[in-house]
């Protein structure tokens, strides 16, 4: 039996979380076995859309995350290896390749398995490596696949209203291919009320981390990490803004009465980049000592969604996505974001986790490290897969952190 190396939670809301995911899992293999659409997603898929047309998504870089958690995520990985895949390919992809294609020596996958997919939805913006996996698995399975390609959105100069046109017209093609795959029609007003809805419910993570801002932090990054698990596959459901109302309220709570994460709080942490999935107690490390995560750079609300910019809500969806880009595209910006969080969240320490397999996350930390470092701001640098076990060495991974913490403790 393996041990379990799941974070700590503070939070009882967050605890529900695991439930839920188990439930849509679940919903997923019924809509498979019942004949129903079912996608195969990469992450920043709108779910909305496809939601609102009665697919059921699967997101595969969330599964793979979860193989990470059950510590199956290696012998997936070798088996993903054995079928032709390099072990600097990403992760996530070597996983789910494995799960294809490993044959009978292939592990028994959580929840039951991964639905039938009838087809396969790409973005391209995020990195270039999972527009080669998705292509691979919709040659292996014979399925038809789109890409909802994204463009590159510099900072400042006159690229905004081109790209603007783009996105929409990317979305519209989106539209139409699910309309195709399922002879029915996008629900527009369904839509509407999809986007009204988790308009509202990403005010609520804004609040939350707001307050995460406070001495001493009421919730940290063990519990935020599983807590924003609905917003980002549920999002639009009553399901998700009730699950963070719930969080809000015991998040006041714990201000209210001035409870912290940790009894006395000493010093304050940033995660940068992506965590180890298969050792998120490693977030609990510090809270011995009087330390706390109390923010990630990855994953996070932290301004109100822009009102309604048009009232068809694929429009709406592009020029929100172009206008207000929760997602930095160059290193900059980043690096700008990061020093900001450091200020704003009273940071007295950053771990950069360097991912090999995943380029997207990995280059970035190196002009970070030494944007942080100029600021007189502790670093703490660790290189492991995030998905991979078999990258990761308890003992010196523990060596660092020990001195990591002497240190600031000293400070």
């Amino acid at each position: 039996m393996v041990t379990t190396t799941s974070a700590v939670k503070h939070l009882k809301t967050t605890l529900e979380v695991p439930t839920l995911r188990k439930q849509y899992y679940a919903r997923s293999l019924e809509a498979s076995h019942q004949g129903r659409k079912v996608a195969w997603c990469s992450n920043n898929i709108p779910s909305e859309i496809v939601d609102s047309m009665d697919i059921t998504s699967v997101f595969l870089e969330n599964y793979a995350t979860v193989c990470a958690s059950k510590r199956l995520s290696s012998a997936f990985c070798q088996a993903g290896e054995r079928a032709g895949f390099s072990q600097d390919v990403c992760g996530y992809a070597r996983i789910t390749m494995g799960i294809i294609l490993g044959g009978k020596d292939a592990l028994e996958a959580p929840y039951g398995g991964l639905a039938k997919p009838d087809f396969l939805v790409v973005n391209s913006h995020s990195c270039d490596s999972r527009l080669g996996w998705f292509s691979t698995m919709a040659q292996k399975l014979g399925l038809p696949m789109f890409v909802l390609d994204a463009p590159y959105q510099p900072d400042g100069g006159c690229w905004k209203i081109n790209n603007e046109v783009y996105t929409h017209l990317q979305l519209e093609d989106f539209v139409a291919f699910l309309e195709q795959q399922t002879g029915a029609k996008l629900d527009r007003a369904r839509l509407r009320e999809k986007l009204e809805l988790e308009r509202c419910t990403a005010d609520i993570l804004v609040e939350i981390n707001k307050m995460r801002k406070n001495v001493p932090c009421p919730v940290g990054s063990a519990d935020m990490y599983t807590a924003l698990w609905p917003m980002m596959y549920m999002a639009g459901t009553r399901d998700c803004d009730q699950f963070y109302q719930r969080l809000l309220a015991e998040v006041r709570e714990k201000v209210q009465r001035e409870e912290g994460v940790v009894p006395e709080e000493k010093f304050r942490l940033l995660w940068s980049g992506i965590p180890f999935w298969y050792n998120m107690r490693l977030l609990n490390y510090f809270e011995a000592f009087g330390g706390v995560v109390a923010v990630e750079s990855f994953y996070r609300y932290d301004e109100p969604m822009l009102p309604p910019q048009d009232e068809d809500p694929i429009k709406d969806m592009a020029l929100r996505s172009t206008r207000q880009r929760p997602f930095r595209a160059g290193i900059q910006s980043q690096i700008d974001q990061v020093l900001d969080t450091v200020r704003d969240y009273k940071i007295d320490g950053v771990i950069l986790s360097f991912n090999p397999s995943c380029r997207l996350a990995y280059v970035p930390q190196l002009e970070l490290q030494t944007a942080i470092e100029k600021q007189g701001i502790p670093v703490l640098s660790l290189e492991c897969d995030m998905a991979d076990e078999r990258t990761y060495s308890e003992g010196q991974v523990k060596t660092r952190l020990d001195a990591f913490i002497e240190m600031l403790l000293a400070r």
